[in-house]
């Protein structure tokens, strides 16, 4: 008898946990790991973008240097030479194609560079910007009639006013 008495005794009783409360720490644990699933989304979302913004700043610079290195340039002689006292005294042409590329919101400059001696057209006027990108380019560098020496041209470009 005694054990009928235990069995309704557990069959009658009204102190045991609800099934609602048990839930909770599961359902809080699926809330947190869907969050963090949606942080880490967000997050690869913004460095794809950066990084897709990044590469058409390259293909914009590569474009240009692309441009510049023509021989259809000002500056460019037969051969692809540079001409660096044409280069060097004719500044206005250059700041006109400067002038140009700023009113579609890129700043760029060259960089020209040969035998420990480095010259930058037009002088940038905010060397300071922490975001540029540059593309070189192998160039011969026209000095005078009898000195031509190999050289680096190297357009550096940002964006921004």
């Amino acid at each position: 008898m005694r054990n009928l008495r235990n069995v309704r005794y557990f069959l009658m009783n009204d102190e045991a946990v609800s099934e609602e409360f048990t839930t909770l720490p599961a359902l809080s644990v699926v809330m947190i790991g869907f969050a963090l699933f949606i942080v880490l989304f967000s997050q690869t979302y913004l460095v794809y973008e950066g990084r897709m913004q990044q590469l058409e700043e390259y293909q914009t610079a590569d474009a240009l240097a692309n441009k510049l290195t023509n021989p259809d340039c000002f500056f460019i002689k037969e051969g692809g030479l540079v001409d660096l006292p044409l280069l060097s005294n004719d500044t206005f042409s250059l700041k006109r194609i400067c002038d140009q590329w700023k009113q579609s919101g890129i700043n760029f400059f060259l960089r020209l560079h040969w035998s420990n001696v480095t010259m930058d057209f037009p002088e940038p006027s905010n060397a300071s910007m922490s975001h540029r990108v540059a593309v070189s380019r192998q160039v011969g560098v026209f000095l005078s009639d009898a000195q031509t020496v190999p050289g680096v041209l190297t357009v550096i470009l940002w964006r921004g006013s």
